[in-house]
């Protein structure tokens, strides 16, 4: 390893970075969704789906070591970020005037405390509380999760199967979720459209998506996308093909291509070689949540501040981009303002940029661990007629790796010569003179895998996200 890849990896607190790419990809490409909502063709990226799957591929390496505690933190994780919001806007929209007909109980404030629906807001308010569908969503997956994992490895395929089934019958109108009422139809919606992707994690943490041969998951991939897309064409709503406002096709189309994504999985190690790059991603992964929930609280400023410099001057094209420049601007203002919260519920030093993801109290990175150097190999010792042979054979700490149990040895046996001689300890991995593969070395040549898991797999990650919701909302 080199000191430049060691510096990186440290920096990052042992991240994946692919994930970190993909998350940084999505929150871009939700703010410009946001800001150019009538440009059908960005629901091509699935941003919602691909971050669905990444978070139910964290959470599958989590409940491995302890199911309430993974509750427990994945919750602290996402709530704050929703109190600092509640904190803020519940005020603002009573200060504003929330007229009581269209202001529902007051007991479903509490959906500002632990959001099992959508947390109320007023109209005036509507920019704010139009994100949090997706706090909602994640938090009925994280705990249904235990549950879920169970029934996966139980039934993988049938678990994958069975939401996609069900939007083929919202698609072809033999299902329909109008019995929830209004508390629960669009978190029943919400839940399977996106619960397929949730178990496509697991089955990316289960290393059952590298197992598929490539040639058929760029096949069947490509084959859900088109035919989604065809249905979108077809079934468009509001005269728009936008997959985020066809939810049936959503979930085929993202179910696809997330497929692919979590197929190749490269490593992207070459990212920490680019410094800006690099602190860019890692700025953007650590304010993920502030960013999603405050981006549509400046867009929808940045138009009165845009009339009051009056962009509009310069025609209907430049002002709208300068309104998204601003839009920008205020998204980043935000950022600096409230994105210490990230930090006060990951249980890091707060910081106005995030520097390092990975660790608690903004202590310094761990430090590599050594690797001890190759021991040089002992010379076989023929003292005399009465004396034995030791035939030194490399172990373990040859390799590079840490020798931790006598059992790492190779099997020593006393080998007689056919005239009489004292005989020889040959160890079980000589044969002749020929090496026998020991399948405890990495190097050797039997074939094992020593990783033993899918790439990119065992990494530290985070599992906030923030994709855009179906509907001019989203």
């Amino acid at each position: 390893m080199t000191t430049r890849t060691t510096s990186a990896r440290a920096a990052t607190g042992g991240r994946d970075r692919y994930f970190d790419v993909l998350r940084f990809l999505c929150i871009v490409w939700v703010v410009v969704y946001h800001i150019f909502s009538t440009q059908a063709w960005l629901g091509f990226w699935p941003a919602m789906g691909l971050l669905f799957a990444i978070s139910g591929s964290l959470m599958v390496r989590s409940l491995d070591r302890g199911a309430l505690q993974t509750l427990k933190n994945r919750l602290q994780r996402l709530l704050p970020v929703l109190w600092l919001a509640g904190l803020i806007g519940v005020p603002l929209m009573f200060w504003h005037g929330w007229p009581s007909d269209e202001r529902p109980a007051l007991w479903r404030l509490v959906f500002w405390i632990f959001p099992l629906s959508d947390p109320p807001g007023s109209e005036w308010a509507q920019s704010l509380t139009e994100p949090l569908w997706y706090l909602r969503s994640i938090v009925w997956f994280i705990l249904l999760s235990p549950l879920l994992l169970i029934l996966f490895r139980w039934y993988p395929k049938t678990m994958i199967a069975l939401p996609l089934a069900v939007m083929v019958g919202v698609g072809l109108g033999s299902v329909t979720f109008g019995w929830g009422g209004e508390i629960a139809e669009g978190g029943l919606m919400d839940g399977f459209t996106f619960l397929s992707l949730w178990l496509l994690g697991f089955a990316h943490r289960e290393g059952m998506v590298k197992k598929i041969p490539v040639w058929a998951v760029v096949t069947f991939g490509l084959v859900l996308a088109g035919g989604a897309t065809f249905w979108a064409l077809t079934h468009q709503v509001e005269n728009s093909y936008d997959f985020n406002l066809i939810p049936e096709g959503q979930a085929f189309y993202s179910f696809g291509i997330v497929l692919i994504l979590l197929r190749f999985a490269p490593t992207f190690s070459w990212v920490g070689d680019h410094r800006v790059l690099d602190r860019l991603i890692t700025i953007v992964n650590g304010r993920a949540m502030v960013i999603y929930l405050w981006h549509n609280v400046a867009i929808e400023l940045s138009y009165p501040v845009g009339e009051k410099i009056d962009v509009w001057r310069w025609g209907g094209t430049v002002g709208t981009g300068l309104c998204a420049v601003i839009a920008v601007l205020l998204t980043i203002l935000g950022m600096f303002a409230f994105g210490w919260i990230e930090d006060v519920a990951a249980q890091r030093r707060p910081q106005l940029l995030p520097k390092d993801l990975g660790k608690k109290g903004g202590s310094p990175a761990p430090a590599p661990e050594p690797v001890p150097a190759a021991q040089p190999e002992p010379v076989a010792a023929n003292v005399n007629d009465h004396t034995v042979a030791l035939t030194p054979v490399a172990g373990p700490e040859s390799s590079g790796s840490r020798m931790d149990h006598r059992s790492d040895w190779p099997d020593v046996r006393y080998q007689p010569t056919a005239s009489g001689s004292p005989g020889v300890y040959r160890s079980s991995a000589y044969d002749g003179g020929a090496r026998v593969p020991d399948p405890q070395r990495p190097d050797d040549e039997s074939g094992a895998d020593p990783a033993g898991s899918a790439r990119g797999e065992g990494q530290s990650f985070d599992d906030a996200g923030w994709p855009p919701r179906h509907g001019s909302d989203r």
